[in-house]
């Protein structure tokens, strides 16, 4: 009798443990980091990013790497040729190349910290804006569901922030659509 009690005593605590532990997986899956702004969206992208992005006419390398095999005015010149293209038939850059139909994953309110990960140095970068400017992370996904080594940025809405040639640091802005 003892041996059947202490059977179903055992039996309810490894019951107990197993909620308990879903229930912290649970938790640590759906956690949001940061001050709980952050919105994780897959799929499309709001229609204000999608388009072509393009270094303006007065455009500067944002950060460059540690070691490069090319110049800034290389990396410049060559980047100039190309941009960057986020839509929903195809993704392309100067990096990747073009890809069919790929998914996006929105991070909007980011933060700083994206950035850093990424391995931007971003108090440099984010020199270049508003001190409370809004920063969005999109990564880029092809259609097998493999993260692409670009992720980029959207600041403030009208900003994007990106790895392109020679994994210098540039900033394109969107262009408008002619007709």
């Amino acid at each position: 009798m003892k041996n059947n009690t202490t059977t179903k005593l055992i039996a309810v605590i490894c019951v107990l443990i197993v909620i308990i532990f879903c229930l912290a997986a649970d938790i640590f899956a759906n956690r949001k980091s940061g001050d709980g702004d952050e919105t994780i969206q897959n799929g499309p992208l709001p229609e204000t990013y999608v388009g072509s992005w393009a270094l303006p006419a007065d455009s500067h390398v944002l950060q460059s790497p540690r070691t490069a095999d090319m110049t800034e005015d290389e990396a410049l010149a060559d980047e100039n040729d190309f941009g960057i293209m986020l839509t929903y038939g195809i993704y392309s850059s100067h990096r990747v190349g073009s890809v069919s139909n790929p998914t996006y994953k929105l991070q909007k309110d980011c933060g700083t910290e994206a950035m850093d990960e990424q391995g931007m140095q971003s108090s440099g970068i984010m020199d270049e804006f508003s001190s409370n400017a809004s920063i969005s992370k999109i990564e880029v996904f092809n259609e097998k569901g493999n993260q692409l080594c670009d992720t980029v940025f959207i600041i403030d809405d009208q900003y994007l922030v990106y790895y392109g040639t020679g994994n210098y640091v540039f900033c394109a802005v969107k262009l408008d659509a002619v007709g």
